[in-house]
């Protein structure tokens, strides 16, 4: 085991004087220019163990599934992977970066030519926390009286607040959640053969009980104090496990899944500081990972936010096919991906956030049968109840906080703290995520240069969009005081309009009030011929009317048929981005 002392004295190599993109750092500088390239052969993700549950309401997945991200380098240099398996109240995300904003033990192994995994244990990071599964939240959350105690450090201090940013609730420790880790250890061994496993805090516990069930495939078992990267560490400990001459693995993929990368690593932006009877908590915070490309060939990075009940992976493809994020990487562009709060590595507590939709994710029966969700043309799978591609997307999907005004202040905040380190930025959202890129252009109307909206939910004016297309207010030209100030009427849209037809739609009675600081950013709408949520007619005769340059980029108008809501992960996803990026490419972005 690695002490915090020992750490000190051997950190003080490559790693520890390498600077990465981080809280610490402009993001804009984005790598020393020793830091070697990663050289990725094959980066995806996979769920282990999705398992069903029938409720009243329908059958939804049951909660022990278990995420794993994988990296495979071009060249691999040692016979085993290496298996991170994070304790306590942390997630898998302490792997990729370090509190101080450097490069992780990820990245460290990869530099080395390992193979790495890194996984999150059932109901902690991405694997979303099902109360009914996992047991009730803690009547407290993590403080930072605590936390800034236990790395005797000040609680002001950026790496109190990047570490307590990821602390999220864990399954009680005992003979039933070994019993699960045991068996999600297993099946990830299974899958990738013998490996070394690598752990902190009380993951030790997860390593031990795979052990035991698979004896032959864990070649080596080692504990760390600290998560801090040390070569002399990885020297001394992990390349003396010895083992055949290693074959290079293919990706498994018929399609490239590979990236070339100066940089990567993940960070939070956006966290509050809430004051309880018991100490201060952690309030809003997103979560957001990156890629840097090794040829940058665009001048502005692209902000990726996911909708819904999802979280970023929907941006890192499904079912091992490539995604959104492979493709903007292989194009040359550096990508920055969210989890909204709540919403995947962002944890939720109940004292932080107040009540959510934790169980009101739409259960298999909802979502089968729709012509615009799994019943389309270009869905990967062949659909059902067990089309594992069905299942890599039902894994992911939980509840958002119940107040959506809440929730859009908190992540107009946080994408307001990211552009400012990022600098110039294109904003592409997806879903229920199209509401980021208004507010943030809003307030940052200089820093974002065009916003893609690929499938925005929700019709002007109706539900909790009481601001047009917002839950929270925006800048209008004449001011906006109240939502009575708003005269609005009805509008039909034209029959040839794609789906779904919001008929009528409200907009506003002219002279209609403008946006005023969204009247310079080129905007895209992308709509297949059969979405959902929001009619995209609606929207795009919206953003006309408050005075936005807007395209709409029907699919159908490049030949392009087949698609609904979930384009960017369906089989012809790389032809519906190259819609996309001939949109980029018109515009100079």
């Amino acid at each position: 085991m690695l002490t915090r002392r020992e750490f000190g004295a051997a950190v003080g190599g490559t790693l520890a004087s390498a600077a990465m993109p981080g809280f610490l750092t402009d993001l804009r500088a984005q790598r020393a220019p020793s830091s070697p390239v990663l050289d990725i052969a094959d980066w995806s993700y996979w769920w282990y163990g999705v398992e069903r549950a029938r409720l009243a309401r329908g059958t939804v997945v049951d909660g022990t599934q278990m995420f794993v991200e994988h990296w495979i380098p071009r060249d691999v240099r040692h016979p085993y992977p290496v298996v991170l398996i994070h304790g306590g109240y942390r997630q898998g995300s302490d792997w990729l970066s370090t509190d101080d904003g450097r490069r992780g033990w990820v990245t460290a192994f990869l530099e080395r030519g390992y193979a790495v995994y890194v996984l999150d244990r059932p109901g902690q990071g991405r694997n979303p926390y099902q109360p009914f599964v996992h047991g009730v939240f803690d009547a407290q959350a993590p403080t930072f009286e605590r936390v800034a105690g236990e790395m005797k450090l000040e609680v002001s201090d950026p790496r109190v607040v990047q570490s307590i940013a990821s602390m999220n609730q864990p399954m009680a420790n005992n003979a039933v959640t070994q019993a699960l880790w045991k068996s999600r250890g297993a099946l990830l061994l299974d899958d990738i053969g013998p490996a070394i496993l690598i752990t902190h805090g009380d993951g030790e516990v997860f390593a031990r009980v795979t052990s035991e069930a698979r004896p032959s495939l864990v070649k080596g078992k080692l504990a760390v104090e600290s998560m801090q990267p040390s070569e002399s560490w990885i020297a001394s400990n992990v390349d003396v496990i010895a083992g055949p001459t290693p074959a290079n693995p293919r990706t498994p993929n018929l399609e490239p899944t590979n990236l070339r990368l100066a940089d990567q690593g993940g960070f939070w932006v956006g966290v509050r500081r809430k004051t309880m009877p018991y100490g201060t908590i952690a309030q809003g915070q997103m979560f957001v990972q990156y890629m840097i490309p090794a040829e940058q060939r665009h001048p502005c990075p692209v902000i990726l936010v996911h909708g819904g009940g999802a979280q970023g992976t929907h941006m890192m493809g499904l079912g091992r096919r490539p995604g959104w994020v492979h493709y903007f990487v292989q194009a040359g562009y550096a990508v920055y991906w969210l989890d909204r709060p709540s919403y995947g590595r962002s944890p939720y507590h109940p004292d932080a956030l107040g009540p959510s939709h934790l169980n009101n994710v739409p259960p298999y029966e909802a979502l089968i049968g729709a012509t615009n969700v799994f019943k389309t043309a270009q869905w990967p799978g062949p659909g059902g109840m067990d089309d594992p591609f069905i299942g890599q997307f039902m894994a992911c999907e939980s509840g958002n906080t119940a107040d959506e005004a809440f929730h859009t202040d908190l992540v107009w905040a946080g994408g307001v703290e990211l552009v400012d380190r990022i600098g110039p930025c294109i904003i592409h959202g997806h879903a229920f995520g199209g509401f980021f890129g208004w507010g943030v252009a809003d307030r940052r109307p200089n820093l974002v240069k065009g916003i893609v909206c690929m499938e925005i939910n929700g019709n002007p004016f109706e539900r909790q969009l009481r601001w047009g297309l917002t839950a929270q207010p925006m800048t209008y030209d004449p001011p906006v005081a109240a939502i009575a100030d708003f005269r609005l009427v009805d509008r039909t849209p034209p029959a040839d309009s794609p789906r779904p037809i919001a008929s009528p739609f409200k907009l506003q009675a002219e002279p209609a009030r403008r946006w005023k600081n969204l009247r310079d950013i080129p905007i895209a709408w992308m709509t297949s011929e059969d979405g959902a949520g929001g009619s995209p007619v609606a929207n795009v005769e919206f953003l006309k009317q408050v005075g936005c340059a807007v395209e709409m980029l029907r699919l159908r108008d490049s030949g392009i048929t087949g698609n609904g809501n979930l384009m960017l992960m369906e089989k012809n996803n790389r032809d519906v981005f190259g819609v996309l990026r001939g949109w980029l490419d018109r515009h100079q972005l």
